[in-house]
């Protein structure tokens, strides 16, 4: 029985090894006894089954493996089984238990197995010998046996249970039954006998009873607790009748003793029931009443006092301090009780305190002329209703109305402005710069500043316009009537100077800046979604003008929208295309006047706009999806331009190609950078990835840092461009592996005429000599600038005094011509 696999032949009386000598003997006398014979190791694995088995089970004896007796047991003896064997083979205890296999037939038939151990003379099992019996006639008649007693069991238990007889004096002479249902033998019961079994605290009781009915000849009934053949005293019914000779006198006495132990203990339940009704009613400040309809009376009412505060015993005394607000529920409560028979009501309810108390009644209609009902308190009920809803309408954070509850206010404000033919405004509020103050200070910081807005924001709504927060940085204000357009704008603008106001935190002063976009009915849409997008437009808009300030919608705006939209739409079509490629614009050694790379600017190739610069399409880079697209598809061809350089034996030094931050939303760009860079057989030296301060600063920045530093590995170098008109530059030179610096062209525009802006160029130009960077400065346009450059220490640069930028096929050419930067700048 143990799982374990047993070579057997497949003939039906063959076992799985073949027995030697006395083996081959005992195999013999086991074939011809009528029961299955089946041998196991010590370890309990079957290896012998006779041919009985076969015979029985239909289940040839070789594939009978040792695991064959759980394929034909019936699925509900397996485990039992199962745990008795390993117990007798842990043991060396006998084996023995029955259980049903499935027959030759099809049915299941139940078997005795047994088996026994055989020693060695060392004392080790060393076989076990096992039979199993069919045995399914004799279980069968078992079971039958056992319905038949189960029958006559329940047919006594229906029955009387004890009938009995007694002389007219009252003696006991028989009874029929008394030992099945007392234990006793019946002639225990003999005279007053059936008195011992009574409970001693009804024993008294019960002979009283039984003297007076037999003094007087009248029919005797009574209950008493009789001690049962279960081991219990069980309540029973005592009855009896006089038999009476034809002159009147008294025969005998018949009497029954019936068990209605389950009959009084519901009676006992029912009252428990009751009790606890009303200690529930009590505790759960509930109060059921009748109402009598023709005489106005209540009755039946005990606790209304404490759930009232008043005892009122009519319908006016009941019904006279409901809440005035909710007179008519009261009427209607009535009148479909009088339609339907039935009905439920929840009202307010003042108390002689005038206090208001939330009460529920449910009633209905018994009879032409009777109210039965209950009123209950759901003071507490309404109390959560109005907490859950607050929950499920207001930000948890600042206790503001969210989205959800602002919604439906703006719809009720816009459906009541254009029955009033009155004017709603709109104005949707995005905190500046939010995610610095949680970047640099923490969470913690960043919810006090919400809340802090929060307050200032209610302090100068009215109480008649709704301001919600939307969700992150983000906050939503309704104003109504008299609030028109022109006083929209004045007030958000009212707005943007209070949040401007120093905010402490910590020790700390903080300047809380925001973007407002403001929209109004009429004056723009009346639906409430296009009233929201509309805002969210112009807040947009507000964000790319610079931010900190408010904007109006405009058609105009949204046609913006749609024209980006169409240039998406383009944009998806042209990379389908491969319309995207890369031109390379050269950096020049200033000292050395020798090219040392090329920046990879993207181009679009469109069949009828001709080549087009970033500056046509680039709001598609702002798109996540396109974004990722573009950078791909430029460095792709970029690392392919590489290639052929290098199959050519042209010197390009290093191509630097951009990559946008919504790129970096994604944690393996590096692999992805890498992997194409692989395919093309380019060395990752000959790479540079080029990164604005956006990267380091939004979302993006969660895997910037691995990003950047897997790709610096690898040997591609990291370069930070348009330094200097960023967010704490010098913080990240030290968290980021930053190899190269590119001044923005803003500073080198005017480096010759403007103090200030030569003093920045100076500064940057020394910090990178300190942190050991590489500066290159971009946009260099006049030869003056770039000899100024070079005096400064600048290392490289880039611009329109050089060139612009060419195709990758005029890349050799260009370099093939250029002899060094102070030939090209004194020609």
């Amino acid at each position: 029985m143990k799982r374990r696999s047993a070579s057997e032949p497949n003939s039906p009386s063959v076992g799985a090894r073949q027995p030697a000598g006395r083996d081959r003997d005992w195999k013999a006398i086991a074939e011809i006894i009528p029961q299955m014979v089946w041998l196991a190791q010590p370890d309990g694995g079957n290896d012998y089954y006779s041919g009985r088995w076969y015979e029985f089970t239909g289940v040839p004896v070789g594939v009978a493996h040792e695991d064959g007796w759980r394929e034909v047991a019936h699925p509900d003896d397996r485990s039992r089984v199962e745990a008795r064997w390993e117990h007798s083979v842990t043991t060396g205890e006998k084996f023995e238990t029955e259980y049903r296999i499935r027959h030759r037939s099809g049915e299941y038939r139940w078997i005795l197995s047994q088996a026994a151990p055989s020693y060695d003379d060392h004392g080790r099992i060393e076989r076990w010998f096992g039979t199993s019996t069919d045995i399914h006639a004799a279980k069968m008649t078992e079971a039958a046996l056992a319905r038949s007693e189960e029958q006559y069991r329940a047919l006594l238990e229906v029955s009387a249970g004890v009938v009995w007889l007694a002389t007219p004096d009252g003696m006991i002479t028989e009874a029929r039954g008394w030992k099945d249902f007392t234990g006793q033998d019946e002639d225990k019961a003999v005279g007053l006998g059936t008195l011992n079994v009574v409970h001693l605290d009804d024993r008294e009781r019960t002979r009283q009873a039984w003297l007076a009915a037999v003094a007087s000849a009248v029919p005797y009934q009574h209950e008493c607790r009789v001690w049962h053949a279960s081991g219990e005293y069980r309540w029973t019914l005592n009855s009896a009748v006089p038999i009476k000779n034809p002159d009147g006198s008294i025969r005998e006495w018949i009497g029954t003793l019936s068990d209605i132990h389950e009959r009084k203990q519901a009676e006992e339940q029912l009252r428990a029931s009751e009790e606890r009704l009303r200690l529930a009613l009590q505790v759960g400040r509930m109060s059921a009443w009748e109402l009598d309809l023709e005489t106005g009376e209540i009755s039946s009412a005990k606790n209304l006092p404490d759930l009232l505060g008043h005892s009122p015993r009519s319908l006016s005394g009941f019904l006279e301090r409901v809440h005035p607000d909710d007179l008519h529920k009261r009427e209607a409560f009535f009148r479909e009780i009088a339609a339907q028979g039935a009905s439920s009501i929840e009202l307010r309810y003042l108390l002689p305190s005038n206090q208001v108390q939330w009460v529920g009644i449910r009633a209905e209609k018994r009879g032409p002329s009777q109210i039965v009902g209950v009123t209950f308190d759901i003071s507490e009920r309404k109390a959560a209703e109005e907490e859950i809803w607050r929950a499920a309408n207001h930000d948890p954070l600042t206790g503001l109305p969210n989205r959800a509850l602002f919604q439906q206010r703006l719809e009720q404000a816009l459906a009541e402005a254009k029955r009033s033919e009155t004017s709603v405004s709109f104005l949707m509020l995005d905190l500046d710069e939010f995610k610095v103050i949680n970047d640099l200070l923490g969470h913690d910081a960043g919810d006090a500043v919400l809340r802090e807005v929060a307050s200032r924001l209610e302090g100068i709504t009215r109480q008649c316009d709704t301001v919600a927060r939307f969700g992150g940085d983000e906050f939503g204000i309704i104003l109504v009537e008299p609030m028109r357009l022109e006083h929209s704008i004045r007030y958000a603008e009212r707005v943007i100077k209070r949040l401007r106001q120093p905010f402490s935190y910590t020790g700390r002063k903080l300047i809380i800046k925001g973007s407002i976009g403001v929209t109004a009915f009429p004056d723009h849409h009346a639906d409430p979604m296009a009233l929201m997008k509309a805002a969210d437009i112009a807040l947009y808009r507000a964000k790319a003008q610079g931010r900190n300030r408010v904007v109006v919608y405009t058609s105009e705006m949204g046609q913006d929208i749609e024209d980006q939209a169409a240039l998406r739409q383009q944009v998806r079509k042209a990379l389908l295309r491969e319309q995207f490629l890369p031109h390379y614009q050269p950096k020049i050694d200033l000292a050395s006047g020798r090219i040392v790379g090329f920046e990879a600017l993207a181009r679009w190739e469109n069949p009828s706009r001709g080549i087009l610069t970033p500056a046509a399409f680039s709001a598609a880079f702002a798109d996540p999806e396109l974004g990722v697209a573009l950078g791909k598809q430029i460095i792709s061809r970029a690392a392919q331009d590489m290639r052929q350089w290098l199959d050519n034996g042209i010197d390009f030094g290093r191509v630097a190609v951009n990559l946008s931050s919504a790129e970096f939303n994604r944690p393996h760009l590096a692999e992805e950078v890498l992997s194409l860079l692989d395919a093309a057989k380019v060395p990752p030296e000959r790479l540079e990835v080029e990164i604005t301060e956006t990267v380091l600063l939004g979302r993006s920045a969660e895997y910037a840092g691995t990003i950047l530093r897997t790709l610096c590995e690898r040997g591609v170098r990291i370069a930070l461009d348009d330094f200097g008109t960023g967010y704490a530059s010098l913080t990240h030179l030290k968290q980021f592996p930053v190899d190269h610096v590119k001044i923005d062209r803003s500073f080198v525009r005017d480096l010759e005429e403007d103090a200030d802006d030569a003093a920045i160029v100076a500064a940057v130009i020394s910090l990178g000599h300190s942190l050991n960077l590489a500066i290159t400065a971009e946009g260099v346009e006049t030869p003056g600038q770039a000899l100024r450059l070079r005096a400064l220490g600048c290392h490289h640069a880039q611009g329109f005094l050089y060139s612009q930028a060419v195709t990758a096929s005029e890349v050799p050419e260009f370099i093939a011509s250029w002899s060094n930067w102070e030939t090209k700048s004194s020609g």
